[in-house]
Order: C-alpha cells, then sequence, then structure tokens
C-alpha cells in the first residue's frame, strides 16, 4: 500500500528539516514524499532542494495552501494521499497506522476521510501538554457525523489521510477561497458526495502552536463568519431536502449547547488581552486540558 505525503510549504524555514526528518523517518515501506514550495520568500525553497535526492520537491508561484496541495496531488504516485503541515510532525509510526486502518476496513476505505489524535508542541518542539485532543465519532451513525462536521470541523488536516479517487469524485480544495480549505473540503466530500469522517485509534503527530499561527485565532467572529459562509456554500449543493435536513438535525443538536459565536467572543476576549507567547500557552494548556477531560468522560474532545 503506497502512501504519498504531501507537504505544502510557505516561509517555514524555521520548522522545515523537522518536518521533513519526520516524515522521511516513517515505519511504512512504500511512503513517498512530495513537498510543495509555494512561492516561499525566505529559504524554505533552498533547504527543500536539499532533500531532493530523498524527496519530490516542486516550486511555484505562491497560490496559497490549497493551491499547493492541488498541485502535489497530481504529482503523487501513491494511492493514498496524506496531508503533513510544515511546521507540524509526524511520529515514526504514523503512516503505518493510517494504512492498517484503511486496509482494515477494505474497499470502503476509498470513500473515508481518516484521522487520528495528536500531541500539541511549542514552537521549539517541546511538548505543551501532556495530553493529546481526539473527536472520535465512530458510533454516530454517517449522518450524525456529518451533522456534527457541520456543527464544527474535526479532523486535523497533519493526521489526515484520503485515497487519491477522492479528488476525482468531488474536486479538489477550493483554491478560490483563501481559508479553511480543510474544512470545506471536508464538508464537500461527507455532505454533497457521501464519505465518512472515520477517525483512527492513534497518537500520531505533533502539531505545532507558534506565535505567528495565532492570528487565527484572534479572529473570534471573523472565524465564525468565515465558517458561517463555507457552510451555507456547501449546502447549497444539496437539494432543498436535504438542506432541511441537515438544518433541522443541526438546531436539535445545538439546543442544549452554547452557541459557537458565545464560545468565540469569549475565547477571543480572552486571547485579545494577552502577549503571543502567553497566549500560546494557553491554547496548549486548553486544548490538552479539554481533551483530557472528554476522553475521562467517554466524549469527544476538541476546540
Amino acid at each position: 500500500m503506497r502512501v504519498s505525503i504531501a507537504i505544502p510549504v510557505y516561509n517555514a524555514e524555521d520548522y522545515l528539516d523537522a518536518c521533513i526528518e519526520s516524515a522521511l523517518n516513517q515505519t511504512h515501506a512504500g511512503t513517498e514524499i512530495v513537498a510543495i514550495d509555494d512561492g516561499s520568500t525566505d529559504s524554505s525553497g533552498e533547504i527543500l532542494d536539499g532533500y531532493a535526492d530523498r524527496i519530490r520537491v516542486s516550486h511555484k508561484l505562491n497560490g496559497g495552501t490549497a493551491s499547493a496541495l492541488n498541485h502535489a496531488s497530481s504529482m503523487i504516485s501513491g494511492d493514498w494521499f496524506k496531508w503533513l503541515s510544515a511546521d507540524d510532525l509526524l511520529k515514526p509510526r504514523a503512516v503505518e497506522v493510517l494504512a492498517g486502518a484503511a486496509q482494515r476496513l477494505g474497499p470502503r476505505a476509498n470513500r473515508c476521510i481518516f484521522y487520528a489524535e495528536y500531541d500539541f508542541i511549542d514552537e521549539y518542539g517541546s511538548p505543551a501538554t501532556g495530553t493529546c485532543a481526539s473527536t472520535d465519532y465512530n458510533a454516530l451513525t454517517p449522518f450524525k457525523r456529518r451533522v456534527m462536521l457541520l456543527d464544527h470541523f474535526y479532523g486535523h488536516g497533519s493526521t489526515s489521510m484520503l485515497h487519491r479517487s477522492t479528488f476525482e469524485r468531488c474536486g479538489g480544495f477550493d483554491e478560490s477561497i483563501g481559508f479553511d480549505e480543510d474544512y470545506e473540503f471536508w464538508l464537500r466530500c461527507c455532505l454533497v458526495y457521501g464519505y465518512d469522517m472515520r477517525y483512527v485509534d492513534g497518537n500520531i503527530a505533533n502539531n505545532r502552536i507558534h506565535a505567528s499561527q495565532l492570528s487565527a485565532l484572534y479572529a473570534g467572529n471573523v472565524a465564525v463568519e468565515k465558517e458561517r459562509y463555507l457552510k451555507k456554500r456547501v449546502l447549497a449543493m444539496l437539494s432543498r431536502r436535504e438542506r432541511w435536513q441537515y438544518h433541522s438535525a443541526l438546531a436539535w443538536h445545538q439546543r442544549g449547547s452554547l452557541p459557537v459565536r458565545a464560545r468565540r467572543r469569549m475565547w477571543n476576549a480572552v486571547l485579545g488581552r494577552m502577549s503571543p507567547a502567553a497566549s500560546s500557552k494557553l491554547v496548549c494548556a486548553y486544548l490538552g486540558a479539554k481533551g483530557a477531560l472528554r476522553r475521562r468522560r467517554g466524549q469527544p474532545a476538541g476546540l
């Protein structure tokens, strides 16, 4: 089973060596690495060229993450597409764990987006918390899993894996939106084309939290509005009856919980008053503590 790890790269010089080495150190035989330099203005391109004897490297004009991922999908030789962000790390058995899950599931795996657990590390690569985040909805029906995805994003990009035929059936990542490309793609695959988000038991990656990415967390209400736009965009691809079913199920689910917008406002208010360093520590502590609590309760974890 050949798996291709796709790494979209833009100005990631501080973390890129560690990222590539983590991909090279996979225990799964037949793992290919494809890295796309998306018009970096730092030394990322030169770093990638230093690995050209061991990985496939392509340089292109800057077009955004979606553009880089689509470019990578056209280059891979494997049947499976494994995304890895350039500031994250894979644990040695990451591909082995995902490939094993796909093989056990059989032909149904081709219409799944696999994802797994991960740890948090800080900008220096040190553990930021002793717990991991997880979102296991496998016990729910496929429809309820899609409702949960419509409610909130789950399935971290750097732990994800999907069959290359997905791009033929569902299209590629949307290059026109410029944000949350993974969430839009997950929604489109699942709601429109009937794919399943499939949790895999295993902690397979390190998600790096650093100051330069915190701007997205500060967005607060802006992020909520962006998500709302993406949801409307994908729901518009469905029939009127299907839209009604999803709206009804989502309203029922949200009835007993604090609305996402209110939670985001409170989160934004707290982060906006802190320094980037302090915010980074808070994010890691919050995510880790929430994951640990929900795991004890047998519930899914997530922001």
